[in-house]
């Protein structure tokens, strides 16, 4: 299967400006799963907005060198990728901040749809990743338009999986509810972090409710307690019936690192039809390892057995 991913991609400043990585969780989670995929039958694109000074080109360089296909990335050279410090405090948390709100990524439809809207209408991908970081940096107009692509994908057979990501820096918690409400029907696979549900709905009533409502076929809820413990339960509906399974991940809180890990390593598992538990299985032995590395990426090497 082919599966783009479509979101921003930030330059990162972690401790120190001498120490830049290039990230963002959306291209965090295509990366992985592109290095998963190579023995599972899985091409991975990357849909994204960023400049052409030296900074984007590097960023795109290193996309290429995981084998990422990178055909659907428009460079433009009067706008630049989001800039991310990362801060963290006493008790390991980090904590983001951000400055370029009118980054690339958020003209990626105005300056021409052509690229994605060809490859989906061409039925080159039977998968497209969205977080919702990825629909909040978009103008409405283009989130519109971003909803036009997704019906007509869904009516080629197309898969949708979509993330809750919330930033406040992008949108409100009213604009986020408004779209969610009209995107969360075309996804096949949900995954909900309940921080981000509590900060968007601002509660837990009707959790799961709404999610049958809307139709996911699958829904894997993420909760992080106060020790540090990250609990994913996953629900699986049905004609409104539920299957639930659970496991636990000893990550830090608010450890996102980890999320993108526990994603790639759950879908690289869920495109090839394979089970539940053996998906998890996967994401959980991924999101261990990621958790005894301080980057956002550990090397390659130390998941060539997985890959």
């Amino acid at each position: 299967m082919k599966i783009v991913f479509l979101g921003e991609a930030l330059v990162e400043l972690n401790h120190s400006p001498r120490h830049q990585t290039y990230g963002g969780n959306v291209v965090n989670r295509a990366l992985y799963l592109a290095r998963l995929g190579g023995s599972r039958a899985i091409d991975v694109s990357y849909a994204t907005c960023i400049g052409i000074e030296k900074i984007s080109m590097k960023m795109m360089q290193r996309w290429q060198q995981e084998n990422i296909d990178t055909s659907l990335v428009k460079c433009l050279a009067t706008k630049y990728p989001n800039l991310c410090f990362i801060e963290t405090d006493s008790h390991g948390q980090r904590h983001y901040h951000y400055w370029n709100k009118d980054n690339a990524m958020r003209y990626y439809f105005s300056y021409g749809p052509a690229l994605l809207n060809h490859a989906l209408m061409k039925h080159d991908y039977g998968a497209i990743y969205i977080s919702g970081s990825s629909i909040a940096a978009l103008t409405d107009d283009d989130k519109t338009l971003l909803l036009s692509l997704l019906e007509i994908h869904k009516q080629r057979g197309g898969k949708v999986y979509l993330d809750n990501n919330f930033r406040n820096d992008l949108w409100s918690t009213r604009q986020a509810q408004y779209w969610y409400e009209k995107i969360f029907p075309y996804v096949d696979i949900a995954f909900i972090d309940l921080n981000d549900e509590m900060r968007i709905w601002g509660s837990s009533r009707y959790l799961t409710q709404r999610y049958i409502k809307w139709g996911c076929r699958e829904v894997v809820f993420k909760q992080t307690k106060k020790n540090g413990c990250t609990v994913c339960t996953l629900v699986i509906s049905s004609n409104s019936l539920l299957r639930v399974a659970s496991i636990k991940l000893a990550v830090k809180q608010g450890d996102d690192i980890a999320d993108n890990a526990f994603v790639a390593g759950y879908l690289a598992e869920r495109i090839n039809k394979h089970t539940i538990a053996q998906s998890l299985l996967l994401a959980q032995k991924l999101s261990h390892r990621v958790t005894t590395c301080s980057d956002a990426i550990i090397p390659s090497d130390s998941m060539r057995d997985i890959m």
